[in-house]
């Protein structure tokens, strides 16, 4: 098959490359849009969408939503449950097999080419740009967008982000008996203090629930404690389990400062670019602000703004984050509690949520105990 050349070929059709896709064509640069699997297709995710991250977006998600979630079900120790409830939404529940097909339908109608059911093999470099080797033939392009996941071709075609920390998870989407999932339709469930610097979660979709678990590989025999205590959580926040739909593992990746998330022409954003919150675990927003800001690199001619925007603009609250989450490894009781007996910190942590105050707001907000936040230990410094 003979070459195709474009402007920009972005390689994955998650939110981060959607994202930067829609933008490119709006602009008016030949845009296609590779995906190795034919869409919608199904993805790993426990499948919230916050209120920042639908905010990010230049038209509504409410044809993917199948549930607006005000309420928190905190527990400790897979125990001590109670609830708590914000005045405005925290989360979108959504499946990803439709919320990305949405995504990647907004940006074909914007004019980028869609082509899924296509796997790249390479990316090399010529005279003329960047060349992307697919199982249907060569593309060509002045830029490649690398949106293709924690391990994904495009970053180890350049040699980039294979420093980067991975967060293990393991995720369940379970059929469960009517009077649980009554219960969970109105409310997301996140338990805390079983395993240091990790959490679980539930997620309540239109006819199924989302239950899994996420950490820092802290300590010996990580794996194996993560498997335990993901039955454990499963079995005591989840009872009447009919059905177990499919059950995961799968990594969450984290950009180590300053590590390059661009080597030329190409530029990686989202998951590939290892942009994930490591405290909550959200990687939607980021992935979309960052495929938005390599979007704009592009269309404005530079390329080696993408990333002084990226430590300018997402970084100092991803790192924020992740400080934030020593306390909560260092503290777990407080973290769990705060939001019950404190109105004023789960205020704050659903402003938090919501986009409305980010993490670097905190410090600046104690005043002159600001400091504090530069003293809690980053957890994934230990896994240096």
């Amino acid at each position: 098959m003979s070459s195709e050349r474009y402007d920009v070929i972005v390689v994955g059709a998650g939110p981060s490359g959607t994202a930067a896709a829609l933008a490119l064509a709006r602009a008016g640069l030949r845009t296609v849009l590779v995906e190795k699997a034919v869409l919608p297709r199904h993805k790993t995710c426990g499948g919230g969408v916050t209120h920042k991250a639908a905010q990010a977006l230049p038209f509504s998600l409410a044809p993917v939503i199948e549930r607006t979630l005000y309420n928190v079900n905190y527990s400790r120790q897979t125990g001590h449950a109670y609830v708590v409830r914000s005045q405005t939404p925290l989360v979108y529940m959504v499946q990803r097999s439709r919320f990305d097909y949405y995504l990647a339908e907004q940006a074909a109608r914007a004019g980028a080419e869609l082509r899924d059911g296509t796997a790249v093999t390479t990316v090399a470099f010529d005279r003329h740009g960047a060349m992307v080797q697919t199982a249907h033939g060569p593309l060509h392009a002045e830029y490649v967008i690398g949106a293709d996941g924690a391990t994904g071709r495009v970053a180890r075609s350049v040699g980039l982000m294979d420093d980067r920390w991975a967060l293990p998870a393991v995720e369940s989407e379970v059929a469960v008996e009517p009077a649980t999932m009554a219960y969970w339709q109105d409310k997301i469930g996140l338990d805390l203090g079983t395993v240091p610097a990790a959490y679980g979660w539930v997620f309540p979709k239109a006819d199924h629930l989302n239950i899994g678990v996420v950490g820092a590989p802290l300590g010996a025999d990580f794996g194996s404690r993560l498997k335990a205590y993901d039955a454990r959580h499963t079995a005591a926040r989840v009872p009447g389990i009919t059905r177990v739909i499919r059950r995961r593992g799968y990594l969450l990746p984290c950009r180590r400062p300053g590590a390059a998330v661009q080597h030329g022409r190409v530029l990686l954003v989202g998951d590939a670019a290892g942009l994930v919150e490591a405290f909550s675990g959200e990687g939607i927003y980021w992935a979309i602000r960052s495929g938005q800001l390599a979007a704009e690199a592009i269309i404005q001619e530079n390329v080696p703004g993408y990333s002084q925007a990226l430590d300018a603009l997402l970084m100092p609250n991803l790192l924020s984050a992740r400080r934030w989450w020593g306390l909560y490894k260092l503290c777990p009781y407080l973290c769990y509690a705060l939001p019950k007996y404190l109105p004023p910190f789960w205020g704050m942590v659903c402003q938090v949520v919501r986009g409305e105050r980010h993490f670097t707001d905190i410090r600046r907000g104690l005043g002159p105990l600001g400091f504090v936040e530069s003293l809690l230990p980053d957890p994934l410094l230990q896994l240096a």
